[in-house]
């Protein structure tokens, strides 16, 4: 990904979507990109199944695994450092604290991105629990096929991901006829 668009989904996370790049709001970003690429430890655990587990099984994974021969599960996360310096600056520096929540929500996907194309040609984009229809609970059997305690990424009741820069989701494997 080029840095011009992973400081677009940088702004996009700041919820500037119809507003122009600033000096200031992009010195801020640059200084927070360099911070993060400093204390980010990415981590990812994958695994693939040729038999979708059962949770997927249903809308909306049908529709998104329709053509697939094939699933990956995955968990990627940043490490506590981030959590902890985005907490730390939210009590003395609240802009900063923004500004890196938004450079790590960005910079997990764009790390994120890079390690699942590094996996296997013909991936579908990724699919997480909570979107489209599908429900966080269905973190549940993720965590329960995977174990990413390994990578030091827990689920707390409420089905939220600790650290919280971490990311859950579903590839679909396209059959190849699918990927020409």
């Amino acid at each position: 990904m080029s840095s011009s668009e992973l400081k677009r989904r940088i702004y996009y996370y700041l919820g500037f979507r119809r507003v122009g790049a600033s000096r200031e709001t992009d010195e801020q970003i640059g200084m927070r990109l360099e911070e993060l690429q400093r204390i980010a430890q990415f981590r990812c655990l994958y695994r693939c199944f040729e038999d979708r587990p059962a949770f997927l099984q249903k809308p909306p994974y049908e529709r998104f695994l329709k053509g697939c021969g094939g699933v990956i599960l995955s968990v990627t996360t940043l490490g506590a450092a981030v959590d902890r310096r985005i907490k730390q600056l939210g009590r003395t520096d609240m802009l900063g604290a923004v500004v890196l929540d938004a450079c790590a929500s960005a910079y997990l996907e764009e790390q994120a991105d890079l390690y699942e194309q590094a996996i296997r040609p013909g991936l579908t984009p990724r699919f997480c629990p909570g979107y489209g229809g599908s429900t966080v609970e269905d973190l549940r059997p993720i965590f329960a096929l995977l174990r990413p305690e390994k990578i030091g990424v827990s689920l707390n009741e409420s089905c939220f991901m600790l650290p919280a820069k971490s990311m859950a989701g579903v590839l679909g494997i396209r059959n190849e006829e699918e990927t020409q």
